[in-house]
């Protein structure tokens, strides 16, 4: 099997995350200057079919920006074409249109169809309640806090605290 591969110039590759939907679409966050500075870039990628000959690379289906380094990504686990992101402003974002047919035809929205701000600094991780709650999102934050979130709402339901240092992972 031979690797297939995708330059992502400028940016360096934080999380990577197949999709439960569609098994050759994947979703890249990534950020500028290993995410200590500028911003950060959202790629949906599509794997090459075994069957197509000499093809190395990944195809590029569409790319996001924010305005800050992204660190995870998620798939939304009852929609095909909507994900979250963490990122270096303290925020989550939610976007649509990450599917074939949206790129293809340009229809993927270049804005987040919702933004959720409320920790103090940068969340290193994201999770999707698939087990618990299909419109709730976990985060975790540099800002040694870890948030609930729903998707229906514009705030947090609730905040743990109780960390002495950065927290790295969501689940």
């Amino acid at each position: 099997m031979e690797t297939q591969t995708h330059t992502t110039t400028d940016r360096h590759g934080y999380s990577l995350r197949f999709s439960p939907f569609e098994s050759n679409h994947m979703l890249l966050a990534t950020s500028q200057l290993y995410g200590l500075a500028g911003g950060g870039s959202l790629f949906l990628l599509a794997q090459s079919s075994l069957d197509e000959v000499n093809s190395q690379n990944l195809t590029e289906l569409c790319r996001l920006e924010w305005s800050d380094g992204l660190f995870d990504v998620a798939w939304c686990p009852y929609a095909a074409d909507i994900a979250a992101t963490a990122s270096g402003d303290g925020s989550l974002q939610i976007w649509s249109g990450l599917d074939a047919e949206s790129a293809l035809t340009e229809q993927t929205p270049k804005q987040p169809l919702l933004c959720l701000q409320e920790h103090k600094n940068e969340i290193y991780s994201l999770d999707w309640g698939e087990k618990w709650n299909y419109h709730t999102l976990l985060s975790a934050s540099w800002d040694c806090t870890l948030k609930l979130w729903d998707c229906n709402r514009q705030n947090s339901i609730t905040t743990f605290v109780g960390h002495n240092d950065l927290i790295y992972c969501a689940k």
